[in-house]
């Protein structure tokens, strides 16, 4: 079965380069581009890992990595938080708050297509170890 990403970026064209790099790679995907519609989303199409950018309108990064990481349904979804803005700005507060990982924009293709794959190799390992 196939792994399922929700991309959570209101950059519509970076949305769509990203996701043709995932498919490409063998992934689903589901995209977002407000903040309220990434929770939404996360909800409802229960993705095995959501990239998030920091700044969107309609809930910002943290807000929307806040109200992920509060429900029982979406807080063990590894969150990467792919972003722009500074590393210095926002690095230390994303994954203060539940980030898995922090990625900066611009970003490296195949660094960021590992980082995917050992995440959810991670999770996979940390759920048979819950069985």
């Amino acid at each position: 079965m196939k792994k399922k990403i929700l991309i959570a970026d209101d950059d519509r064209d970076f949305v769509e380069v990203l996701r043709l790099r995932l498919e490409g790679a063998g992934y689903d995907t589901v995209c977002a581009f407000e903040g309220i519609r990434t929770i939404e989303m996360a909800h409802k199409e229960h993705p095995s890992l959501i990239i998030l950018d920091w700044r969107m309108p309609a809930g910002k990064g943290g807000d929307v990595l806040k109200g992920l990481k509060e429900k029982n349904d979406t807080r063990h979804i590894p969150v990467i938080v792919l972003t722009g803005v500074s590393e210095s700005e926002v690095k230390s507060d994303a994954l203060n708050l539940g980030a898995a990982d922090f990625v900066s924009k611009p970003y490296d293709a195949r660094t960021l297509l590992l980082r995917i794959r050992e995440l959810l190799e991670l999770k996979t390992l940390e759920e048979s170890l819950e069985r």
